[in-house]
């Protein structure tokens, strides 16, 4: 049977990218987005995957996506890619946002990954998120972003060592700034260019979405079949600053 990794937010950018990573290696993406659009779009683009549509922040959603990806193979993976991003001062939020923020970045991958679970046992699966470098250290107008992918990064560490005696392993990836669809929208409604943003980073760029989809497939292999619980920087050492 052809294992299958079902890839939250996998219709664009790092999830997407993650996608065509693991299609060349011989596993079954499952592609779980809202826009339907650009879901078909994706799965074109990704030989042997499927897109299955819904929102994270649904549990119904979330249990109707991970019953069909086992349907369509043994489910050992699940990428929990899904998320939002704004630049707003504390004092500026509203509870809405607040709650919008946390639904979506936090909740939803709860949601995903409590639906996924009774799925993956036997498989000796892997779990990876998606987080961020703002989840590591302070950014500045992203105190609501940086709490909610804080809480992603203790809520998957914790996860791990619930996980360890299903031998399934649970992982986090923090990028930096990487060249998507998100990240265009960030440079549209805040200013600033790809330049200017790789000025901040000791490589002098930011990151492709391959490089991080490059280490989310090592993290659900078995070349990493000994790390669970690590938030793993994939931001060019802008950490280590």
């Amino acid at each position: 049977m052809i294992k299958t990794v079902l890839i939250s937010g996998g219709t664009s950018g790092i999830g997407l990218a993650a996608a065509k990573i693991l299609a060349r290696e011989g596993v079954r993406p499952i592609l779980f987005g809202r826009n339907e659009e650009r879901g078909k779009k994706a799965a074109e683009s990704v030989p042997g995957s499927v897109y299955v549509p819904g929102d994270t922040t649904s549990a119904d959603d979330c249990e109707k996506a991970v019953k069909a990806a086992a349907e369509l193979g043994k489910l050992q993976g699940l990428v929990l890619s899904a998320g939002i991003y704004e630049e707003k001062l504390l004092e500026n939020t509203t509870d809405e946002e607040i709650a919008h923020f946390f639904d979506v970045n936090v909740f939803g991958a709860m949601k995903l990954a409590r639906a996924a679970i009774p799925f993956m046992r036997g498989t000796k699966g892997s779990i990876v998120a998606v987080s961020s470098d703002a989840g590591l250290q302070g950014n500045v107008q992203c105190s609501l972003y940086g709490a909610t992918k804080g809480a992603l990064i203790s809520f998957i560490r914790s996860l791990a060592l619930e996980l360890a005696v299903e031998d399934i392993r649970a992982n986090v990836v923090c990028p930096g700034d990487v060249d998507t669809p998100l990240l265009e929208k960030q440079i549209h409604d805040y200013g600033g260019s790809r330049k200017e943003m790789g000025e901040w980073y000791p490589l002098m760029r930011i990151a492709k979405p391959e490089e991080v989809g490059e280490v989310i497939a090592f993290l659900l292999s078995e070349k990493a079949s000994f790390i669970t619980g690590a938030a793993i920087p994939v931001d060019g050492g802008l950490t280590d600053w």
